[in-house]
């Protein structure tokens, strides 16, 4: 039995109109990371040494911790007078850190502490000398620069692509330049530095 067109086209568009349908939400992220992980391998050490300040400030001697890898020698002494001077006992070592977590071949910049005093550990006496400490030298030891200077200028602490990069650091001890009245004591001098590492 034939049925008539009119009955035909109704059922197409009957079953046209059932369709089963899905859906289904998603989310959407991005994780921002726009520093970089710093650690630090070892600190900076300028050694076991002998130190005479100048009472009167004027006359200043310097210790430098060479930042390159396998240094020889790692501390050197210069501008040693009969008023001050360094006598190096025990060699020093630069500080070593490690960035990790950064985007491959980014180009990262350094700051350098500010901060510029070693005093005595067991109290700092006004009339005893202190040391001063600047010049710092950054020494790139991984990654495409590795054992080129730091430039602060240009900075060039470039990141491999396993997204690391290390550095050492030195830097220069001064004499005091203060006026004082006693001389350095035995024992230890330090001083707590922060150096930032970013993009």
């Amino acid at each position: 039995m034939k049925l008539p067109l009119s009955l035909l086209s109704l059922s197409v568009i009957f079953a046209s109109s059932t369709a089963f349908s899905a859906t289904e939400t998603f989310r959407a992220e991005v994780t921002v990371q726009n520093t970089v992980v710093l650690t630090k391998d070892s600190d900076l050490n300028f050694g076991t040494i002998r130190a005479v300040a100048d009472p009167s400030g004027t006359d200043r001697a310097r210790l430098t911790v060479n930042a390159t890898p396998n240094a020889s020698p790692i501390s050197v002494s210069s501008n040693n007078t009969e008023n001050a001077l360094f006598a190096v006992i025990e060699d020093g070592e630069p500080a070593a850190f490690i960035v990790s977590e950064a985007v491959p071949n980014a180009i990262l910049s350094i700051t350098e502490p500010t901060q510029t005093q070693l005093e005595f550990e067991d109290g700092q006496d006004t009339d005893r000398p202190d040391f001063e400490i600047g010049n710092w030298l950054f020494v790139i030891t991984s990654g495409p620069n590795a054992n080129a200077n730091y430039n602060s200028g240009t900075p060039n602490l470039q990141v491999a692509q396993d997204g690391t990069v290390s550095f050492n650091i030195g830097a220069s001890l001064d004499t005091s330049d203060r006026t004082t009245t006693k001389p350095y004591a035995d024992g230890v001098y330090a001083g707590t530095f922060q150096i930032e590492v970013a993009y």
